[in-house]
């Protein structure tokens, strides 16, 4: 029985421990291990952010856009602007909604109308909706076309 303990904890007599350059090269490891972590997660962070703000500016640029598609056709901004189902949409504090509504009779919006000198036979309206975060970092622009339907 004595010569089992004896050799039992004979391979521990050749060892003279952890040495240094061991141990730094365990920890230098460890530490990038450690910031890949953190460069993971942050990037992960960065990327749902950038997720729900788009998420949250298309569902607000969709909410005007099938809003003021639903409304009688109006020739002035304000009234669309103002009625009840417009302002019942509800903006987070920390985003804007510009709503830019230009009026023409032959689809050709890159000059538009100005409101002063709307004559009454524009029958197309471009709709362009632009969601802004706060600072006013545009997030989202969306745009679409709503017409005045003439029966005849």
């Amino acid at each position: 029985m004595r010569w089992l303990r004896k050799r039992k904890f004979r391979f521990l007599q050749g060892q003279k421990g952890i040495g240094l350059l061991e141990t730094l090269i365990a920890v230098a490891i460890l530490g990038a291990i450690g910031v890949s972590l953190l460069t993971a997660l942050d990037t992960n962070a960065r990327a749902t952010r950038t997720l729900d703000e788009h998420v949250v500016a298309t569902n607000l640029a969709t909410a005007y856009i099938e809003a003021i598609k639903a409304m009688p056709y109006y020739t002035d901004v304000e009234t669309y602007l103002n009625d009840d189902t417009i302002t019942s949409i509800t903006v987070p504090p920390q985003y804007d909604v510009n709503v830019n509504i230009t009026f023409t009779n032959d689809g050709d919006t890159t000059d538009g109308i100005d409101w002063d000198s709307y004559t009454g036979v524009e029958t197309i309206q471009k709709l362009a909706v632009t969601v802004s975060r706060e600072g006013g970092k545009p997030v989202l622009t969306i745009c679409a076309f709503k017409t005045k339907r003439v029966e005849g």
